[in-house]
């Protein structure tokens, strides 16, 4: 099975805005946003039809723009008009998502393992003491021993502390990077049931840090916009569902089920 079947198209593209510049210098707006059009159009529909009428059907300004833009669009051994450089940053973005989802699945096995070893009784010389059951379903290091010291910066977690992730002492740059709170809380409106805030948003800051270290970027931006693609696709796969039936925030975040293949209609 390929790629493209298991993984469906990536929700984003990335986008080169200097080379775009470079490559289309002296062209007309109309054309540069003729360009733009077939990208994207490319970009969704895995190339362009062979046929040119075919492609002038997608606007009107592409017809007259054709013959600078053709080259832009050679014909493939597979019969799809293909763009070089786009067809690159696809197989990038490919490989990425197959990377976020296999890590998935591993830490989701992890989780599970770890629940299942938990679950087994332990004798003790000493007498029985109550087993401290821990979220498993939330992938954070968590101390389940109420003597240990909080500092004034931890927050509680199902009665846990839970060291803030933007600790001085991490040495990735991006742990140490401000998220802005507006922008998560604009995530958070994206989300087709909103219950269980208060976890979903830790989850939620926890999943954006993970995506800028794929990204290896210090800032947030690019991780935002790919987290918000995510959402967008599980509202919009859930449009028509009964509400009990659409998952919690936190329990999709948890679950690492934002690294899910994209169904394309």
């Amino acid at each position: 099975m390929s790629s493209k079947e298991t993984l469906g198209r990536a929700p984003w593209m990335q986008f080169w805005g200097d080379d775009f510049m470079a490559s289309t210098l002296g062209w007309s707006a109309a054309e540069r946003g003729a360009y733009l059009i077939l990208l994207w159009a490319a970009w969704q529909g895995d190339g362009l039809p062979a046929e040119p009428e075919r492609v002038f059907r997608l606007d009107a300004d592409i017809r007259s723009a054709w013959p600078i833009l053709e080259p832009k669009f050679p014909v493939r051994p597979d019969g799809r008009r293909r763009n070089q450089r786009q067809e690159s940053e696809r197989a990038k973005a490919d490989k990425f998502l197959r990377d976020k989802a296999a890590a998935g699945r591993a830490s989701a096995a992890a989780r599970q393992h770890h629940a299942n070893s938990r679950s087994t009784p332990v004798a003790t010389d000493s007498a029985t003491e109550p087993q401290h059951e821990g979220n498993h379903s939330l992938s954070l290091s968590l101390s389940l021993s109420p003597s240990l010291p909080q500092s004034n910066n931890s927050i509680l977690l199902n009665g846990s502390a839970v060291e803030p992730v933007s600790s001085v002492n991490d040495p990735k740059p991006n742990r140490r990077a401000t998220i802005p709170q507006a922008a998560l809380d604009a995530l958070w409106q994206r989300f087709p049931r909103k219950v269980g805030r208060k976890k979903a948003m830790v989850l939620l800051d926890k999943a954006v840090r993970e995506v800028m270290e794929d990204f290896e970027h210090d800032e947030p931006t690019d991780a935002l916009i790919w987290m918000e693609e995510r959402i967008d696709a599980l509202a919009k796969q859930h449009k028509t569902t009964d509400p009990k039936f659409v998952p919690h925030p936190a329990t999709w975040l948890g679950q690492g089920r934002y690294l899910d293949p994209v169904e394309t209609p």
